[in-house]
């Protein structure tokens, strides 16, 4: 009998840390920076207070919602049944939210540099913080968003799943796929990901689009292996 690969005890401890880790990692700058403003406003009337508390908020929000979800996605997968086995488990890419960090943390220190060693003005280090705030976020939250998202195939079913305030999952099982389609723009062709969609008929309910994952064409060529049609050939 095959269960679900759930970790129990210590290895669920390390597996909810090391997740929450990386909130703290990404929240800790933010933080910093709140309470470097406020530090900084005090000395110099030209820093408003009020920017050292907008950052120090967005952070301390940003760390409390990223400690949330990542321990909701530490929660156990759903039971398999009796001889079902996994053939292939996937999160979407982390790829985009990576490198949207990437170049937002460049930003932040160019927004320092203009602020503390240059004589602009204030808005262009403004507007660099402006843009690197931006893409920190849409790269943190696209980060949390896709840790919450599990496509998993075993040999007899395709399941999509999100944990977020609550659960939801749609599945099909495998002798109901009518069609497995493979989309992939450019960037996404030259990066090794893409999207599967799996189709047992016409709606919502009946389609699961397994998007921006690692080397979709092994998943598409593991279900198509599966189909009741390829089985008798």
């Amino acid at each position: 009998m095959t269960t679900t690969r759930v970790p129990t005890g210590i290895n669920l401890i390390f597996r909810v840390i090391s997740r929450m880790m990386v909130a703290l990692i990404v929240s800790l700058p933010i933080i910093g920076l709140g309470v470097a403003l406020i530090i900084f406003s005090q000395t110099d009337g030209s820093v408003p207070i009020w920017t050292g508390f907008a950052a120090l908020i967005a952070g301390l929000m940003l760390l409390v919602l990223g400690f949330y979800m990542t321990a909701v996605g530490a929660f156990p997968k759903p039971t398999l049944g009796e001889g079902e086995e996994v053939q292939i488990e996937r999160h979407p890419t982390m790829k985009p939210a990576y490198a949207r960090i990437m170049v937002a943390l460049p930003l932040f220190f160019i927004s320092a540099v203009l602020f503390v060693a240059t004589d602009f003005a204030y808005i262009f280090p403004f507007i660099t913080f402006i843009i690197g705030s931006w893409l920190f976020f849409k790269g943190t939250m696209r980060y949390f968003r896709n840790l919450h998202i599990t496509y998993i195939v075993t040999d007899r079913r395709a399941i999509y799943m999100f944990k977020f305030l609550y659960l939801h999952t749609n599945e099909i099982p495998v002798g109901r796929i009518v069609q497995i389609s493979e989309k992939r723009t450019l960037i996404e062709a030259l990066t090794g990901r893409g999207t599967v969609v799996v189709s047992s008929g016409i709606g919502s309910r009946m389609t699961i689009s397994m998007e921006e994952i690692d080397n979709p064409g092994s998943v598409a060529e593991a279900l198509r292996s599966m189909l009741p049609s390829t089985n008798q050939a």
